[in-house]
């Protein structure tokens, strides 16, 4: 029924942190779920389309960190947000960073459903979510677990706004 029946239409934005190794083996990670769940039709990854090919470790036009890049590379990732259905947020809990943070911010402001899935190196009892994260975000996953992201119903996505940590 059209009401129900899976449909692979929906765009995900998936905000990630890239800063270490182990950031950036999370992301083929979450792309194999994302890929094997029949709501996802799309998934944009903001590191799959840099400006001008510009990386950290691979700068062919010399831009990387510029104002040029800098703007382009914002202005980039605001459309894409725009233009995307649901944040999959891969969140590290050990290593905070703002860019993701404002990605976030930027699906609340558009009243976009976020999915937040946190990881973590220590028994999430150690761990404590900031308000303004813990109740802007739609649905919270259980920490270091990829495995929801497969059958999670993008098409219909289900708040499950507590997190699994404290609150402050």
């Amino acid at each position: 029924m059209k009401n129900t029946d899976p449909v692979a239409n929906t765009k995900i934005y998936l905000a990630t942190s890239f800063f270490n190794e182990e950031q950036r083996a999370r992301i083929p990670q979450a792309l194999a779920q994302l890929e094997a769940n029949p709501t996802v039709g799309v998934v944009h990854q903001p590191f799959d389309f840099q400006y001008k090919d510009a990386r950290v470790d691979s700068d062919p036009a010399g831009v990387f960190g510029s104002l040029e890049w800098q703007i382009a590379t914002y202005n980039n990732d605001l459309n894409a947000v725009g233009t995307s259905d649901v944040c999959v947020a891969l969140y590290d809990m050990d290593q905070i960073d703002e860019g993701i943070c404002m990605e976030i911010g930027m699906f609340v402001a558009l009243h976009k459903p976020i999915v937040l899935l946190p990881f973590t190196k220590k028994d999430k009892s150690a761990y404590e979510a900031n308000l303004m994260l813990a109740r802007g975000v739609t649905t919270w996953l259980e920490p270091n677990d990829f495995s929801p992201l497969k059958d999670f119903n993008f098409n219909h996505p289900m708040a499950q706004p507590f997190p699994p940590f404290k609150v402050f």
